[in-house]
């Protein structure tokens, strides 16, 4: 329980917060034990309305209308007075920046975690999202690394149990000149005259860190069209609560509307309502509809540029630092596509805050807390290619106890403008997962390349490496050795060592140097003396990077079965094999392969046609390709990940299976294997789970015969 005197310093101090005109926004920092924590959220919810709080993290309350970590998203563009994240249940960047970002001015963020002195090895509540099957995390550096600086930024207040309370003078700010209503900034409403007066832009892009108005922006611009060009409107997002803020700039410019649920707004005739992202409707868009789309670079690409074909009107608008995709991933992978399928769409960028003021300690302590603060400079450096670099270059390995040397600050923002889904929930994996580790390529101070690797399989899958093996269990994690394991039906491959690398970037301008390939051999050299049986990879497959893959002696070895939701690229697993036993068994894994391959739906993505797949037959392929069809049978196994195995056996054995309705079975399947649905539809079954059952029984037929 907090002394009187520590409630009544609280109560003083977070007094003269609600009291001061134009005050900063402020961070709080509650350490201790749970009790102790608790007893203080309580006192600080009493002062604040039900619906100006958010409890984020269920350890500490969890029966007080409190939202899970996984949940953030779900608040994004709310607005809250009182915001509370539970790092006992999990400390995520990305929660933590959603988080941030819906506090209004004069606000107050708090963060409760155990004790400075236990919290780096404090076991989560919800730990787990990003450790290997069999690993345990015995001390996190990022929380470490965090705790550093609530101690030298002197704008954090911290109650921290038996301590005296650190509670820094309220700053309040003269604020900026307002605009005429209902704009909340000049910079706003500069925007919007531009894009609906003297000559309208129908669509455009609006990006800016989060708090700049341009969720509100695009409802005014959407009210403006409803108003006075009579257009309907359509906001499709992952979740209702999201468009709340839109709503509520619909209803500034169209003040005749009326909001009838959180889903929808009316004038008139007219509607402005909210979608899910697969909605039917969205497929047949009206010329006269205007899309709507906010915080896209959290929306899949293949959905995002499906949706820009669609709509002739487009309002689009994301975060471009923070937790959403990466905003920087989003305009060097999908700007580029919009300028050449919409060059009509227009970009804008927001800069001045309006949800606090400028200079705000809040944004300042989590965009450098968090490596956000250098993103921009390190993109606008390498686009604007003033700096000169010699042609020296020093690799070396990530020393992950240095968080906040000018070296490791330089990390994620080159893997956030290199890699579209890298945001800062990155930084625990890099700094916490024990099996994760990164080379750096360094000139002249300045981080030009990076290669993040992952240690996998090993003695960590002993105890259920014969489950992963006949695809009745997967762990999380182990990519390469699971992945392996089950195309060989074989234990050995789970409990082989592999380091898989996550993640290679070369900032733009120092690439097509030898870079990339220099950091892959010097891993190479490395694996070789730590005894890796092999190097691995896995990415969104495409030409140029197969052909960089193999031109640095990977082969391909596991071709994924679907599509990405982010990419719409098919994953492709290569691997380049070291100890004697891998060199052994890649004639094997070239021909399971090729396997997988003939019934795949798009072979030629990874160069293959099916009318030239071969058909290998021998010992080896033969054992492996029946101990995976007898899975099948005994239930351990998918049947659509032994598609191309029933395919083999059809082609290689065809003399051997007796003509029956099994095998005629069977051919319908190989011949409908990517619709079902026909095969459903045929044999009077009532759906994909009978269809299944239906054909995998005929499969027990045959290989009984």
């Amino acid at each position: 329980m907090p002394s009187a005197k520590t409630l009544a310093a609280l109560s003083d101090w977070n007094t003269a917060l609600k009291k001061t005109p134009n005050a900063h926004r402020q961070l709080l920092v509650v350490s201790g034990s749970a009790h102790y924590c608790k007893d203080v959220i309580e006192q600080l919810t009493q002062r604040y309305s039900n619906h100006e709080t958010l409890l984020l993290g269920t350890f500490l309350c969890p029966d007080n209308n409190s939202l899970s970590i996984a949940a953030y998203r779900q608040i994004l563009g709310v607005e809250y007075s009182l915001a509370i994240v539970d790092t006992f249940e999990a400390f995520r960047p990305n929660a933590v920046l959603a988080i941030a970002g819906t506090v209004t001015q004069g606000g107050l963020m708090v963060v409760c975690c155990p004790d400075f002195n236990e919290w780096p090895a404090y076991p989560e509540a919800s730990t787990g999202h990003y450790l290997s099957y069999g690993e345990q995390l015995q001390f996190s550096q990022l929380r470490a690394a965090i705790l550093m600086q609530f101690g030298t930024d002197s704008s954090v207040a911290i109650l921290r149990e038996n301590y005296e309370p650190e509670l820094p003078e309220v700053i309040a700010v003269q604020p900026p000149v307002a605009p005429p209503s209902p704009f909340r900034s000049a910079e706003q409403q500069r925007l919007f005259k531009l894009i609906t007066g003297g000559q309208p832009i129908e669509s455009a892009l609006l990006t800016a860190d989060r708090g700049r108005g341009k969720s509100t922006l695009l409802g005014m611009i959407a009210g403006h069209h409803m108003a006075t060009k009579a257009q309907s409107v359509i906001i499709p997002s992952r979740y209702a609560e999201s468009v709340s803020q839109v709503f509520a700039g619909v209803l500034l410019t169209c003040p005749q509307a009326k909001q009838l649920d959180r889903h929808q707004v009316t004038f008139n005739d007219l509607t402005c309502q909210w979608l899910p992202l697969d909605h039917p409707s969205l497929a047949t868009l009206t010329e006269s509809t205007l899309l709507l789309i906010d915080e896209a670079a959290s929306i899949p690409v293949p959905q995002l540029t499906a949706l820009c074909n669609q709509a002739k009107h487009l309002l689009l608008s994301t975060t471009v630092r923070g937790y959403e995709g990466s905003g920087r991933g989003f305009i060097t992978r999908f700007i580029p596509w919009l300028k050449q399928h919409r060059p009509d769409i227009h970009h804008y960028e927001l800069q001045t805050p309006i949800r606090w003021f400028e200079g705000d300690p809040l944004e300042h302590f989590w965009y450098h807390a968090l490596c956000i603060d250098t993103t921009s400079f390190v993109i606008n450096e390498v686009e604007s290619g003033n700096s000169h670099y010699g042609n020296t270059f020093n690799y070396e390995a990530l020393d992950k106890e240095q968080f906040d040397s000018p070296t490791n600050r330089q990390l994620l923002p080159l893997l956030m403008q290199a890699h579209y889904q890298t945001t800062a929930d990155e930084l625990v994996r890099l700094y916490d997962s024990p099996a994760n580790n990164t080379l750096l390529a360094v000139s002249d101070n300045q981080v030009i390349g990076v290669l993040n690797y992952q240690q996998e399989g090993g003695p960590l899958l002993k105890d259920v490496a014969n489950d992963i093996a006949c695809g009745a269990r997967r762990v999380n994690g182990h990519l390469s050795a699971q992945g392996l394991s089950v195309l060989l039906a074989s234990t050995v491959m789970a409990t082989a060592t592999y380091w898989r690398i996550n993640r290679i970037a070369v900032l733009p301008r120092f690439r097509r140097k030898g870079i990339a390939s220099n950091l892959i051999n010097s891993l190479l050299q490395q694996a070789k003396f730590s005894g890796v049986d092999a190097l691995t990879t896995s990415y969104g497959a495409t030409p140029t990077l197969t052909a960089f893959w193999n031109a640095n002696d990977f082969v391909p070895t596991k071709p994924g079965l679907k599509r990405d939701a982010s990419s719409g690229e098919y994953s492709l697993l290569m691997f380049l094999p070291l100890s004697q036993t891998m060199i052994d068994i890649q004639a094997l894994i070239a021909q399971r392969y090729s396997q997988e391959l003939l019934l795949h739906p798009a072979p030629e993505t990874f160069g293959y046609q099916p009318a030239i797949l071969p058909f290998a037959v021998n010992d080896s392929i033969q054992a492996c390709t029946l101990a995976i069809l007898e899975q099948v049978v005994n239930g351990s196994r998918s049947l659509q990940h032994a598609r191309g195995s029933v395919a083999w056996l059809l082609e290689t054995h065809s003399e051997d299976i007796a003509e029956s309705e099994s095998k005629a079975v069977l051919q319908d399947f190989v011949a409908n294997s990517n619709s079902l649905n026909k095969l459903t539809e045929r044999y009077r079954l009532s759906g994909k789970r009978e269809t299944e059952r239906f054909i995998i029984s005929h499969l027990g037929r045959v290989l009984t015969r």
